[in-house]
């Protein structure tokens, strides 16, 4: 297994890939998969079409980003790519278009790319030799509706799927996702990976269970709104949860988020904001009669050796990164000036990582925030 990381920050998309490419040890033909991580800032159908027509025979996925991430630290505004190159793996990806609406279109397709590198649907050893990258769009709430769509198809609940959602800069809400140079932004760009390499997949969470908790009386999972917690309006709640006022605690929503638990562990739902009415907006669904963890930040940097040693022993020797890792960590990490440190951990661990900042990340069947997801391959 060999993994490249090449990024640019030229402007011209023809320049921009031609400064990709001329990075690659590689000829085009070498490669089994193409990633790539693109700033909101560039035409993103017109780059997608001219990566794929760089690497004619490979399979070709992209995102765009709220920041990229490689071993020169958490970038902004460029271009991020990187390869797999592996004779013992085969890949294969599948475009999802209408991801909110109606995934469910792309069932026949999905099911051809998982066939044609041998991934059998109910099959309860298909998770042993093969996983799922799925890049989702950020705008339409579409995570949920896919994850459930594709485990429906893979019929194995034990079957790994990291994903990130595509995520954006600026005031515009639009985030784009591609496959072998078709682009959508209502969908999710997968790549099916069969590979007799090791591999492991996991998720990093900073935060830690308050003790703390509330019933969800009333929400509406589909727009992402709580209504209320223990018989009061959900923001008043929260608040008197943190002990503090109502006003404060909009600027402490990213320190201290819910844990929903889900499969035995508590899985991180960050709150978007709040409403006049004292709603409060999530990044992930939340359903009626559930209880919900107050939980809050702890230490970011021994949460990342954890990580680090938990990989390094399952792969002594890793090979192939991906990370995707959620903006407002980036965010944190930056307000904290932990940035250089944290990419310091990865440097002495991952002789090459590429990854990009998203607006929520996927693990299995469960969607959720604040965390990281990485995809580590080794020999």
């Amino acid at each position: 297994m060999e993994q490249e990381v090449v990024q640019t920050k030229a402007d011209n998309i023809e320049t921009a890939v031609n400064n990709l490419c001329s990075k690659l040890k590689k000829s085009p033909d070498s490669y089994n998969a193409v990633f790539f991580y693109a700033a909101i800032k560039y035409n993103f159908e017109e780059l997608s079409l001219a990566i794929k027509a760089r690497f004619p025979n490979s399979e070709v996925i992209g995102a765009s980003t709220a920041g990229e991430i490689s071993s020169q630290g958490f970038l902004n505004d460029t271009i991020l790519l990187t390869t797999m190159s592996d004779p013992r793996t085969k890949v294969r990806g599948v475009l999802v278009e209408n991801g909110s609406t109606y995934p469910i279109a792309s069932k026949k397709e999905i099911e051809k790319a998982l066939s044609s590198i041998g991934i059998q649907c109910n099959n309860p050893n298909s998770h042993k030799d093969a996983f799922a990258i799925a890049y989702t769009n950020g705008v339409f709430n579409a995570e949920e509706t896919v994850l459930s769509n594709f485990y429906s198809i893979i019929q194995n609940d034990n079957f790994m799927l990291a994903g990130g959602t595509a995520g954006f800069t600026g005031n515009t809400p639009k985030t784009f996702v591609s496959y072998n140079g078709k682009t959508t932004q209502d969908g999710a760009a997968m790549l099916f990976v069969k590979t007799q390499c090791r591999f492991d997949i996991r998720q990093e969470d900073i935060f830690n269970p308050t003790g703390k908790s509330f019933f969800v009386n009333e929400s509406n999972p589909i727009k992402r709104e709580i209504s209320s917690f223990d018989g009061k309006p959900a923001k008043t709640s929260y608040a008197e949860k943190l002990g503090v006022s109502e006003a404060q605690a909009e600027s402490m929503t990213f320190e201290n988020p819910f844990g929903r638990m889900m499969n035995g562990a508590l899985h991180i739902v960050a709150l978007a904001g709040f409403t006049p009415d004292k709603k409060i907006t999530t990044f992930a669904r939340v359903v009626p009669n559930s209880t919900l963890e107050l939980m809050h930040i702890g230490n970011a940097l021994e949460k990342a050796d954890e990580t680090c040693l938990g990989i390094k022993s399952i792969i002594p020797m890793p090979k192939f990164t991906l990370m995707m890792s959620c903006i407002t960590r980036t965010m944190y990490f930056e307000r904290e000036r932990l940035s250089s440190k944290i990419i310091e951990k990865y440097q002495q661990t991952f002789p090459t990582f590429a990854g990009f900042s998203v607006y929520g990340e996927q693990l299995g069947k469960i969607h959720c925030n604040q965390t990281l997801v990485t995809v580590v391959m080794g020999d």
